[in-house]
């Protein structure tokens, strides 16, 4: 999916700076929005699930589940997205970022269960969440609990088995991604959870965080998001680069 063009310079200088206070304040993981390049995918996502709430296509409120900083809870708000933000841990760092210390997240300790009642809400997000809960089914099974019927799950940055980068980081000894997945294993999953994949993508053949580069080279890396953000979709939606991509992304539907 290539997704909209977004004029987005003030957003990405501001999610650059975010990240610059919360590691002064001793965050030790925000290197995923440090550099321009990095912090365009969550604009990207924000403009994605805002183009399906314009469409009518999800019902609202959304759960930015596992939101972190809160940066696209951030984000989606800016757009008029009816957002509600949760984590399992607070981030003592987020006091010192203006904008993100004033956004409501609700926080409770409980891996899997979550604090919300049945058919809650038309649409639940998943920003790199997924892969690191310790008990994948048992968290499908409550995002399957809180959505009404027809709800969406929305996938992003699920990290691919194939990917080159991938490969590469966990000789480095920096994956942050013990496990990873296939597009075969990721539909089989969801289907078994009451979730149909209505669409499904890679992005993010060229790599974007640049964990353990000097800042640097995250700068002048990032001064090219935009040409990178173009080249990238081509390379991971033609193959066989695709198939190297670092992510995999999808949107599913709850069974009616």
């Amino acid at each position: 999916m290539a997704g909209p063009a977004i004029n987005c310079e003030e957003e990405l200088n501001a999610l650059v700076r975010m990240a610059t206070l919360g590691q002064a304040a001793g965050a030790k993981d925000m290197e995923h929005m440090d550099g321009r390049a990095a912090a365009f995918n969550y604009i990207r996502i924000a403009e994605l699930v805002k183009s399906y709430a314009e469409g009518r296509r999800v019902g609202m409120p959304i759960l930015d589940w596992g939101c972190g900083y809160g940066q696209v809870s951030w984000l989606l708000q800016l757009r008029g997205v009816d957002v509600v933000s949760f984590d399992v841990e607070q981030r003592p760092a987020r006091e010192s970022i203006p904008v993100l210390n004033s956004i409501k997240i609700d926080c409770k300790d409980d891996t899997v269960a979550l604090p919300y009642e049945s058919g809650f809400f038309g649409g639940v997000l998943s920003v790199g969440v997924l892969e690191h809960v310790p008990d994948i089914h048992g968290s499908l099974k409550e995002i399957n609990r809180i959505l009404r019927p027809g709800g969406l799950l929305f996938l992003f940055m699920f990290p691919n088995r194939y990917s080159w980068a991938e490969w590469i980081a966990e000789r480095r000894g920096i994956s942050p991604h013990p496990v990873k997945f296939t597009v075969r294993e990721t539909v089989k999953v969801l289907r078994a959870h009451g979730l149909d994949v209505e669409s499904k993508w890679r992005r993010n053949f060229l790599p974007r965080n640049l964990t353990g580069f000097a800042s640097r080279v995250k700068r002048l890396y990032g001064r090219f998001y935009h040409l990178i953000e173009l080249t990238d979709r081509v390379l991971a939606n033609t193959p066989p680069t695709s198939y190297l991509s670092g992510v995999l992304e999808f949107v599913a539907r709850k069974r009616q």
